[in-house]
């Protein structure tokens, strides 16, 4: 607990002050890693992860967002609600107010070998303005980017073990709170 806090405080403070990283996000992360290792889950499975996800970010959220009110889950899935055997990724919605402000999120938490992008290839992409990085102290990297045409803030955590968990926001001014969540390995398919 207290080392979250302190992980917390270190990728708010880094943001804050614009020392996160380049935009060019040369990380230096061998992607896809060496050695992953599929995750193959039933549906069952899925469910109960999914289950705990949310349970997850009903604690994290306040933390993250301070004083973050009414935080509400939505149902995790793929392109629809819902989760199947052998589903690659997950996501959901969590809808809260913040600072007299209603907020919405979206997180996806990939299985490893899911993501195919490097960090580098991510950045790219002709929608993913990447406007910094952070390593996230566990070997690996936060990518931080923007979608100016569609108001979307992101922190896309990619990992040793080859999974991506990334949550956007089309909230101004949270990629501290973002990359904390991103980087919260309670969200992971290797449980």
């Amino acid at each position: 607990m207290r080392m979250r806090n302190v992980m917390a405080a270190a990728l708010t403070g880094l943001a804050l002050l614009g020392l996160a990283g380049t935009a060019s996000a040369r990380t230096g992360l061998t992607w896809p890693p060496k050695d992953v290792t599929p995750v193959h889950k039933t549906k069952a499975e899925l469910q109960k992860q999914a289950d705990a996800f949310s349970a997850q970010q009903q604690r994290t959220y306040p933390r993250a967002f301070r004083g973050a009110q009414n935080v509400s889950p939505g149902d995790w899935g793929g392109e629809a609600e819902g989760v199947f055997d052998d589903m690659q990724y997950m996501g959901n919605t969590v809808t809260f107010s913040y600072q007299g402000q209603n907020v919405r999120t979206y997180t996806q938490v990939n299985a490893p070998g899911q993501h195919a992008w490097s960090p580098e290839e991510y950045c790219e992409q002709p929608w993913a303005h990447c406007t910094g990085q952070v390593s996230d102290h566990r070997g690996g990297v936060t990518v931080f980017s923007k979608n100016e045409q569609f108001g979307i803030t992101e922190a896309r955590n990619f990992r040793r073990n080859g999974e991506v968990v990334w949550v956007q926001a089309w909230t101004p001014g949270t990629e501290a709170q973002l990359a904390v969540l991103a980087s919260d390995r309670a969200l992971t398919f290797t449980r």
